[in-house]
């Protein structure tokens, strides 16, 4: 017998005139919206355009892909962090579409060796985390690898560092 597994998320969205509305969720605080597409900036009142919460979305669902897949190959990653960014193209008589939506996760790694398995996990990671059924704009994901050797400095001094600390070199 086959087990499937369905998994919904579910959201609810109230008005509150103009162009503001909040985005709710029975697991997550809300979260204030609006500003429509093809507006570079709106009002500075804290509301998030829903293209702002897609970018971000993809930019979570790669961080937990990623660190699914480097556990599942024993690489201990050291430091994540990312940015993202979409571009929306507006013109003349043509409706705002998303042309690219590039996420650059900066990844550090204990040896060169992890560092080959990430490089190759990030290839593979759009395909695997984002099938066209859900959102027709493959990522691009565009990571930055560091190997950061850590290694045991000899004893010092008793006026030095206690014996034992970690000194941390980026390659």
């Amino acid at each position: 017998m086959t087990s499937v597994t369905v998994t919904e998320y579910e959201t609810r969205l109230y008005w509150q005139g103009d162009r503001g509305a909040v985005l709710t969720s029975d697991r997550a605080p809300p979260v204030p919206i609006g500003i429509p597409l093809g507006e570079s900036h709106g009002p500075d009142d804290g509301r998030w355009a829903p293209e702002a919460l897609l970018v971000g979305a993809v930019e979570g669902r790669t961080l937990l892909a990623f660190l699914e897949r480097a556990r599942e190959a024993d690489v201990p990653v050291l430091f994540y962090q990312s940015c993202a960014v979409a571009r929306v193209v507006a013109g003349p008589g043509q409706t705002p579409h998303l042309t690219d939506l590039i996420v650059r996760p900066h990844v550090a790694v204990a040896t060169d060796t992890d560092a080959e398995v990430v490089r190759l996990i990030f290839s593979e990671l759009p395909a695997h985390c984002f099938p066209s059924s859900v959102i027709r704009i493959t990522p691009r994901i565009e990571p930055v690898v560091e190997t950061w050797h850590a290694r045991v400095p000899p004893p010092l001094p008793a006026a030095g560092l206690p014996h034992g600390a970690l000194n941390v070199v980026s390659s």
